[in-house]
């Protein structure tokens, strides 16, 4: 990630002393009984950054942590002193900052001079304000406007949010702005006809919405969410907590939520629980983590192998599926063919320098998504710069655009001869596709970004997963010798066959 906060340190501050958090993960969870200190962590986290657009009283400690001194009480000097300590890992470099409250907060920076506090988007999400009444009433007074209030569809990436984790099926979203307070209403139709406001929406529901509208398009940002299972079957918390991790890694998120359901701590790694207790003595720590008894075995990979590095999981996907064809027609060992996937085409270079390195530049293959085919040269030239190979293969998928979209295309294209490969019947599966087609019809973003939102709702319609459906796609489409994605067979298929006569 181009910027994590590492680690938050805390000393003096609503009786907490000496207590480190570390954070390793995308998705940290802290947990612990009532008043154990898990509020007061995410409210230090929110302080850890210089907000755009922020005010100067937002996200600083002598807001977020307010003092009541009464008259007969403790002396302004007598107050203790307070620390917040924060460890950064950023482009730069590793960066420490420290918040300290003597007789009013400061920051230092350890003795660095010209140092600033990091700047990065923050959002912080409580249970106060999941139903905020001054919110509600905002709301209400929108119904007496002389205007009618802004419609704004909301984006595929919003809608695919709320759709995987609420059992509706929407025909529609909307949010409605107006009266000049910036007052919003999320306005919801399912498909079985009802349509209503999310004043009516259960307490749930109306969370999953607004976390949609809230944080699906965030990128880059520091997503703080106080008891992120509140008013969430245990089901529909699984399913959150699967798709926060998913959209940390896509959007480059750090996301630290608080929990009491164990629902929620089962759904990320063991080292990104943290788990407070605050002992008999008031003092709040951090209990140690036991590993598994059984480990994980480490795995070798035989270097006599074909590596073929693409972009996501759907290029992975369709990859696997013409390598699943050649290797029947050529005889080809199936394990013989290593595909792995990266987060993005931008880190190709890097790998190619460092596969360079080791001496192993000679086996990988790249493959990039057809949305950078208008960047071929560009791209071609710096992955081969930095492999220092004129050799290195630089392959594309078919298409302009992201794979689900040439996904998309084949199924839509002739429904009735994919449906039996899809476990399907042409008339549900042309009837799916309609559905999601003018369900994301209004959606403001890219065609690459709809279509991986329909070939995900595709998937869950049908009881599969969006990479299955690619895989199968890919593999049926590389029997076609006027499919688009013949060239893309030829490259891989003389390519298999010079390494394997090599």
């Amino acid at each position: 990630m181009r910027h994590f906060l590492s680690e938050i340190r805390l000393h003096g501050l609503r009786g907490i002393n000496d207590l480190k958090i570390p954070l390793e993960y995308p998705v940290s969870v802290i947990a612990g009984g009532n008043a154990s200190g898990k509020s007061t962590v995410l409210f230090a986290a929110a302080c850890a950054y210089k907000v755009p657009g922020a005010g100067p009283r937002d996200y600083v400690p002598s807001t977020l942590f307010p003092s009541y001194h009464p008259k007969q009480g403790t002396r302004h000097d007598d107050r203790p002193e307070i620390t917040i300590e924060y460890e950064y890992e950023t482009e730069a470099g590793h960066l420490s900052m420290r918040w300290r409250r003597a007789k009013g907060w400061s920051r230092s920076f350890f003795g660095r001079k010209s140092a600033r506090q990091p700047e990065r988007i923050i959002y912080l999400r409580t249970l106060s304000n999941l139903s905020n009444p001054s919110e509600v009433r905002g709301v209400l007074r929108m119904s007496h406007l002389k205007t009618l209030p802004r419609e704004e569809s909301l984006t595929a990436a919003q809608i695919d949010f709320a759709q995987r984790l609420l059992p509706f099926q929407y025909s529609e979203i909307v949010k409605l702005s107006g009266g000049g307070g910036g007052q919003t209403l999320l306005f919801a139709a399912n498909k079985n006809g009802a349509s209503y406001s999310e004043l009516h929406m259960a307490a749930g529901e109306r969370a999953i919405l607004r976390l949609a509208r809230e944080i699906a398009q965030l990128e880059n940002a520091l997503v703080l969410i106080d008891e992120v299972e509140a008013g969430l079957h245990p089901q529909v918390q699984e399913l959150l907590m699967v798709h926060l991790q998913q959209l940390a890694l896509r959007n480059d998120l750090q996301i630290i939520v608080t929990s009491h359901s164990p629902v929620v701590l089962d759904s990320v790694p063991r080292r990104a629980r943290i788990f407070l207790e605050r002992d008999e003595w008031g003092n709040v720590a951090v209990c140690p983590q036991y590993r598994d008894l059984i480990q994980n075995a480490l795995y070798g990979r035989s270097g006599e192998a074909l590596n073929i590095l693409c972009e996501d999981e759907a290029a992975e996907a369709i990859l696997n599926g013409i390598v699943d064809m050649l290797s029947y027609e050529q005889k080809i060992q199936r394990d013989a063919v290593c595909i792995g996937r990266d987060t993005g085409a931008q880190e190709f270079p890097v790998h190619a320098a460092a596969f360079k390195k080791f001496g192993l530049i000679e086996n990988f293959v790249f493959v990039l998504d057809g949305d950078q085919r208008g960047n071929r040269e560009n791209m071609t030239e710096k992955i081969r710069e930095a492999g220092r190979s004129r050799l290195i293969p630089v392959l594309f998928l078919p298409g302009d655009h992201a794979p689900e979209y040439w996904v998309w295309n084949c199924l839509t294209a002739a429904p009735d001869s994919w449906a039996p490969y899809l476990g399907s019947d042409g008339d549900h599966l042309k009837k799916t596709l309609n559905q999601l087609n003018a369900l994301f019809d209004r959606a403001s973003d890219t065609p690459s970004q709809i279509a991986k939102h329909k070939m995900h709702n595709l998937a869950e319609n049908l009881r599969q997963d969006a990479s299955s459906i690619c895989r199968t796609v890919a593999k049926e489409e590389s029997k076609n010798k006027s499919s688009d994605i013949q060239p893309l067979v030829k490259q891989l298929e003389d390519l298999v066959l010079a390494w394997r006569a090599d």
